[in-house]
Parts: structure tokens; C-alpha cells; sequence
């Protein structure tokens, strides 16, 4: 029998909304227990300052420091807490994976990066931590990310198959699984709730488009969609992995439309290109779609998904007894525990890297 650890996972995801905290025990394979989980809003303040840096192409080295000290410095105030209120000590823990802040993603140029001081974390936990998932894939020629399909093949091990777990966070990824591990296939098939988010914000100040009820009062705008979703950065070969900024340009002409018929068309937008990708890039229809994230609660979504792949199951993960929004977090402490057994992280039909027998991704940063 394999050894099990307890990994804190961190995840501050695309959409900038805050923190994300799971505790889970595993083994790093199929035993898997998930204890409990916590969240940190981030201050509008401190929202506006990571989007300088992802959105700003002047912005001083010094700075992007001082943001990622900052940043550490809040996953590490949620870590301590988390522990207090739970009477748990630094001995209780193995390890914390701790994904940091995506600021720059271009794969093609085999750069990655996360912003977040892992080392700084490891003092201020009194806990090891692992931390630069993403990079070892990207130099082995992978497009690292997406990084979670490996947990989900295991957390939804007891479902139909052959099945999908849609995430749809900041960026929308899908993973297609059957009885075998190495069947396993995943990929970024577009935007998910970012820009739909940064539309909201602007033109009502709110955070995000609750259940989709304004998307639900509108009408998309076919000549638009059609446009984006015949755009090449949608229909590039899979694996395939994107980047916050990606789509800056590619999603302007929504802008002018009014808010209820902007949200609409992006919800249309994204229904038909993974309906596409489904019926394009993955060998059988899954029985079951599975969807966690942010998106599973905009319901307007969800239904929209459903009536495009009528013949596939379209639930929540949370149907299943998961929490939808603390997903990313625990895998990224699963993907810690891999690392601390030597496991692979990512492979050719996840990420595309070279490596056949999976990329060994993650930095241990050890207390001092």
C-alpha cells in the first residue's frame, strides 16, 4: 500500500477573484480524501494591481516583485489561519502546492510564468513547499497546461465512462478519460469566465453575472460569434493551451454591443466551440459532461452546453458531492504529493510535452 500525504493545495486562477485553499490527503493516485477547504477575496486594489501586470506591457520589474511578495504574503496569511482555526500545526502538513499567479503564457517560446515567492511561503508556513508546476513541461515542449487532468482521472474515477470534466474558470479546459490511464486527453478549448467577468465589472461594477441572469435576457449575436469562433487561435491543433490575454483583440467587437446580448454571445461562443472540439478532437462521446469552476453556476451556461450536445449528460460537479470551486485547489496539492513520489504531472495527450512517459513537473522549496 502506497503512503499518503496531507498537501495544502493554493490556486489563484485567471479569473483574479482570490485564493483558493483544499486540504486533501492522497497518495498521489487513487486514494483520495479531501478534508477541507477555505478562500481569500481579494481587495479590489490589490485585483487592480495584478491586472497592471498581466494587461500592462510597461510595468517595472521591481514592481512585479513587490506584487509577488504581496501576493505570497496573502496565501501565506490564509495558509496560518486556516491552520489556526482547523488546530492544526505545520506538523500536520507534508507539503503545500502552490500554483501562484499566471502573468505571461507562451508556450511556443517556452516560457511560463507564475508569479509567487514559493521560498518566502515555505518561512512563513514553517511548511515545504512545491512551486513551478508548470515550467519543467513547457521546456520538455509541452504547453503547460492544463495541469488538473490527472486528479480529475482519478476524483471521478467511479463515473461512466468514457466521460468529460469541463473546468470552466478564467479559461475553459476539458478532460476526456476511459478505463486507461493513458487514453487520458485534455486541452484548453477557449475563454471561459474572465472577459464575461472584466464586462461585468466595467460596465456594472459587479464581480460576475450571477446564475447568467443577465446573459439569459439577451440574444447573441450570430455575426460576431461566428467570426471569433472561426478565428485560428480556436481551431489550432490539441493539446493547445491559452493565456488571460489571448483574446484581447480577438473579443472587441463584443464591447459594443449591450451588456445582456455581450454576455449572451459569449455564452454562444463557448457552447459551440466545445461542442466543435468534442465532436472533433476526442474518439467517443462522452456519456457524461462534468463541469466545476466558477461556470457551473451560471446556469444559462450550463443549459446552453446541454441543448448544443444534447446526447451527453451535462451535470455539476456538485450533483457529484464535490465542491466546484475548491477543485483546482486540491488538485494542485495532489499534483504536490506526485511530485514528492516521483509521479508524472502532465503527458503527450494532456499538455503535448515530449516526454513519453509524463512530465515531472514542480521545485521543492524547502523551510529553512
Amino acid at each position: 500500500m502506497s503512503k499518503t500525504f496531507r498537501a495544502l493545495g493554493l490556486m489563484s486562477g485567471t479569473s483574479l477573484d482570490g485564493i483558493d485553499l483544499a486540504l486533501i490527503e492522497s497518495n498521489g493516485e487513487d486514494k483520495i480524501r479531501v478534508i477541507g477547504n477555505d478562500y481569500l477575496s481579494y481587495e479590489s486594489e490589490f485585483r487592480n494591481k495584478l491586472r497592471s501586470i498581466i494587461f500592462s506591457t510597461k510595468i517595472a520589474i521591481e514592481d512585479i516583485k513587490i506584487i509577488e511578495n504581496e501576493l505570497t504574503i496573502q496565501h501565506a496569511n490564509l495558509v496560518n489561519n486556516f491552520m489556526q482555526k482547523n488546530n492544526l500545526s505545520n506538523k500536520d502538513i507534508d507539503v503545500i502546492g502552490f500554483h501562484g499567479q499566471t502573468i505571461y503564457h507562451n508556450p511556443a517560446q517556452k516560457i511560463t510564468w507564475q508569479i509567487g515567492n514559493s521560498q518566502l511561503l515555505a518561512s512563513m508556513t514553517k511548511i515545504n513547499v512545491i512551486g513551478d508546476f508548470r515550467v519543467n513541461d513547457v521546456i520538455e515542449g509541452g504547453q503547460g497546461a492544463p495541469l488538473v487532468p490527472i486528479y480529475h482521472y482519478y476524483l471521478f474515477s467511479k463515473i461512466d465512462k468514457p466521460s468529460a470534466i469541463l473546468n470552466i474558470g478564467g479559461i475553459c479546459n476539458l478532460t476526456y478519460f476511459d478505463n486507461q490511464l493513458t487514453n487520458l486527453i485534455a486541452f484548453d478549448v477557449c475563454y471561459g469566465n474572465a472577459p464575461m467577468n472584466d464586462l461585468v465589472f466595467k460596465k456594472l461594477g459587479r464581480e460576475f453575472d450571477e446564475n447568467g441572469d443577465i446573459a439569459r435576457l439577451g440574444s447573441p449575436n450570430i455575426e460576431i460569434a461566428k467570426q471569433i469562433i472561426d478565428a485560428p487561435i480556436f481551431n489550432t491543433k490539441i493539446p493547445r493551451s491559452f493565456s488571460r490575454n489571448d483574446f484581447d483583440i480577438i473579443l472587441r467587437p463584443l464591447e459594443n454591443l449591450e451588456l445582456k446580448d455581450a454576455l449572451a454571445t459569449h455564452i454562444y461562443i463557448i457552447s459551440q466551440i466545445l461542442a466543435r472540439d468534442i465532436e472533433n478532437n476526442i474518439p467517443h462521446l462522452p456519456k457524461n459532461i462534468v463541469v466545476c469552476g466558477g461556470g457551473s453556476k451560471n446556469f444559462f451556461l450550463i443549459e446552453n452546453i446541454q441543448k448544443r450536445l444534447p446526447k451527453c449528460e451535462v451535470i455539476s460537479a456538485k450533483k457529484l458531492g464535490m465542491n466546484v470551486d475548491f477543485i483546482e485547489a486540491e488538485a494542485f496539492g495532489f499534483l504536490a504529493i506526485r511530485k514528492l513520489r516521483n509521479l508524472p504531472i502532465s503527458f503527450p495527450k494532456t499538455t503535448g510535452t515530449k516526454s513519453i512517459y509524463g512530465s515531472k513537473g514542480g521545485v521543492l522549496f524547502e523551510v529553512n
